[in-house]
């Protein structure tokens, strides 16, 4: 009682005085001073709340972009009336013309209201019930009356698994941390394919075939292009080479993720953009631009954009190595993917859940984004793993209003390593080493892999296609314009040429480089490189920081070569020292399967790890990245419930881990007869 009352008179006094300052500025609005303006901001307040179910009911009837204008309209009729039935009782010094007043009255006191709301009860769980879930139950009622559990794979984007461990550890993930002190749920690490990134590993967990995905940016030499793995052309297209129709979600709905798993229901997927939304699911972007929603988003947002600001100067004033420049720039950057799209995967999590959809896999890009500029264990990176741990303790709370019982899965699909950047150690990057190597004669392209700015550009485009409106399709393009495209970093000398007219071409992902060769129609051998640039191989292999290079020879297959040794994968003959060494026991095998690939590159380039520091250098500037081997970038998890079998041996590849997820999308088997040790985790 005492909680409600100190808000009343906090309600009453925010609202009091945006009445005051309104009736300074309408000329059809006026009110009494004093204290009588808290009692009417409390009538007027309370009027707009009562009056909200019957103002929504109607107005969510009418296509999405015309609700708030129809909500705002019926809102400021409401308010009028209330004001006419005041006066007609006699209230003081009150007068309200016109409906068209009652709006601005209603506009002004929406805006103060859910500032306050936003700004001071972004914590309450009270407030987000009442604003946020309370409306998502009333449109989605749980009629459905199904047993059958369904299943939330909640994907962390490019957390590793002894990270995650490390999280639960020390405090910042309470709900996984209670999850495994009771026995409910239990860690377990996969392996991932080469390249760890997310197009390749999503495409074999949601569609359950990764091949010819050997990095996150490729160049494809018989079709002649280049290949990026967040293209949304790019991904649409390998979607319809890959799918098999036996994807993860054939019976369920794609979130936030760049393949839809085949699912019927796909909503901000990049392989789907440009296709139409599912009805409901369209919905979605109405029922979350609430006011209260707007104003807690901007809230955090602007929170998170001071959070990065003073979290990049404090590093640079502790001096914490490795590290790297961030920009204000890209402090609106990360606030987008670390508020923006957090609130909307928690948002669409929820309605699916009410709707009763029986499979869901969302990705939530936060912690990766972060732990790309801040690094993957810092203070910054876990406390986003804390807000993730939030929603998905909203979202264990929530199954009770379920449509059906639902069982929560949580995994990543890679994980990242840490270390100082090529440049950074070298003073140069790949490509410009590869410059010196190659001489003046030749053209060369560069293009740096950053995985950032797409997943923003997804979610504007989703907008873009699925918008009638002119105005609209105005504002959204003006705001996609905004956003660098892809390949604005790429350095290419030749001008508008395109990459098939360049003598090299070098890409990067994370750690991993590529250099292929256009103008040689088919795969490039060390004898014809050594040929035609003679400084080539010796430089890169002589270079302190990379590790190995893989080239095909003439007579003896593909070979690898590091400083010290080399290693020929047909029949894994070592000479001298293994360059693979410290890479993982499945190094080789990873390789072998790249080496298989219908567009593997000329020249596969690897970082040196080192083991002792745990470190690899990254041919992108980031301070944390994935994309090749070495340290976890390749040690994703899959946190799950203890009924769910994980196998004994372990799990390589994306593809091997769809088959274990699709497999538990049947009712899990009871816990008595669940085998405890191959069910317990593998910390």
């Amino acid at each position: 009682m005492l909680r409600l009352i100190r808000w009343a008179v906090t309600v009453a006094i925010v609202q009091g005085t945006m009445l005051l300052l309104l009736a300074t500025l309408l000329d059809g609005f006026s009110i009494a001073t004093g204290p009588r303006v808290l009692v009417l901001a409390l009538i007027f307040t309370a009027a707009q709340l009562i009056t909200w179910p019957f103002v929504y009911r109607l107005s969510v009837r009418v296509h999405p972009l015309l609700f708030p204008i129809l909500a705002i309209g019926l809102s400021g009729l409401m308010l009028f009336l209330v004001a006419q039935a005041l006066i007609a009782l006699g209230a003081p010094t009150l007068r309200f013309d016109d409906v068209e007043t009652g709006i601005w009255v209603t506009l002004g006191l929406s805006l103060s209201f859910t500032l306050f709301a936003g700004v001071f009860a972004i914590g309450d769980g009270s407030a987000y019930d009442w604003f946020v879930l309370n409306r998502l139950r009333t449109t989605f009622p749980n009629k459905t009356g199904e047993t059958t559990p369904g299943t939330l794979f909640i994907g962390i984007d490019g957390l590793a698994a002894p990270l995650l461990q490390n999280a639960i550890d020390e405090g910042w993930m309470p709900n996984l941390a209670r999850w495994q002190a009771e026995g409910t749920h239990v860690l377990n690490r996969w392996e991932t394919d080469l390249s760890s990134q997310t197009c390749a590993c999503q495409a074999g967990i949601l569609l359950g075939n990764n091949h010819n995905i050997p990095a996150f940016r490729w160049y494809d030499k018989q079709r002649r292009t280049l290949v990026v793995g967040n293209s949304l052309n790019d991904v649409r297209a390998l979607e319809r080479t890959l799918s098999s129709g036996n994807g993860l979600l054939q019976q369920g709905a794609s979130r936030l993720n760049m393949f839809s798993g085949d699912a019927p229901d796909s909503l901000l997927t990049y392989s789907t953009m440009g296709k139409r939304a599912h009805g409901s699911s369209l919905n979605y972007v109405t029922l979350w631009a609430s006011p209260f929603m707007v104003m807690r988003t901007l809230a955090l947002f602007v929170g998170d954009v001071f959070r990065e600001r003073w979290q990049a100067r404090a590093q640079s004033r502790n001096d914490v190595q490795p590290r790297i420049h961030r920009s204000f720039k890209y402090a609106f950057e990360r606030a987008i993917t670390t508020t923006i799209m957090l609130e909307m995967a928690q948002f669409m999590l929820l309605a699916d859940m009410y709707r009763g959809i029986p499979a869901v896999y969302c990705t939530m890009f936060a912690y990766d984004e972060v732990a790309h500029h801040s690094g993957i264990d810092r203070t910054d990176a876990f406390k986003v793993l804390s807000w993730i741990d939030d929603v998905i303790g909203v979202l264990e709370r929530e199954r009770q209003h379920a449509a059906r019982p639902y069982e929560l899965v949580i995994l990543s699909d890679h994980g990242q390593s840490q270390g100082a950047t090529f440049r950074q150690r070298n003073g140069q990057s790949l490509g410009e080493l590869v410059k010196t190597l190659i001489g003046d004669g030749s053209s060369i392209a560069v293009h740096d892999a950053l995985e950032e700015h797409e997943h923003i550009r997804v979610t504007l485009q989703q907008a873009i296609d699925t918008t009638d409106s002119p105005y609209s399709l105005k504002l959204y393009q003006k705001a996609l314009d905004y956003i660098p495209d892809q390949d604005e970093d790429a350095t290419e000398p030749g001008g508008d040429r395109e990459p098939s007219d360049e003598d090299v071409l070098v890409l990067a992902s994370g750690n991993l480089g590529l250099i292929s060769f256009p103008k040689f129609p088919n795969r490039v051998t060390i004898e014809e490189i050594s040929q035609h640039f003679p400084l080539l191989v010796s430089g890169l292999v002589n270079n302190a920081d990379i590790g190995f290079i893989m080239m095909a020879t003439q007579d003896d297959g593909t070979v690898v070569l590091g400083r010290h040794g080399m290693h020929y994968l047909k029949n894994d003959a070592v000479l001298r020292e293994d360059p693979l060494a410290g890479y993982g026991v499945r190094a080789a095998d990873h390789l072998r399967r790249t080496d298989t690939f219908d567009n593997v590159p000329d020249i596969l380039v690897m970082s040196t790890y080192d083991a002792e520091r745990d470190e690899v250098y990254a041919f992108e500037e980031l301070v944390g990245s994935h994309g090749g081997l070495g340290g976890m970038q390749t040690e994703p998890f899959v946190f799950h419930p203890i009924e769910y079998r994980f196998p004994e041996e372990p799990v390589v590849g994306a593809a091997a881990l769809h088959g274990l997820l699709l497999s538990w999308l049947t009712p899990p088997a009871s816990v008595s007869g669940v085998d405890d040790e191959r069910s317990s985790s593998t910390f």
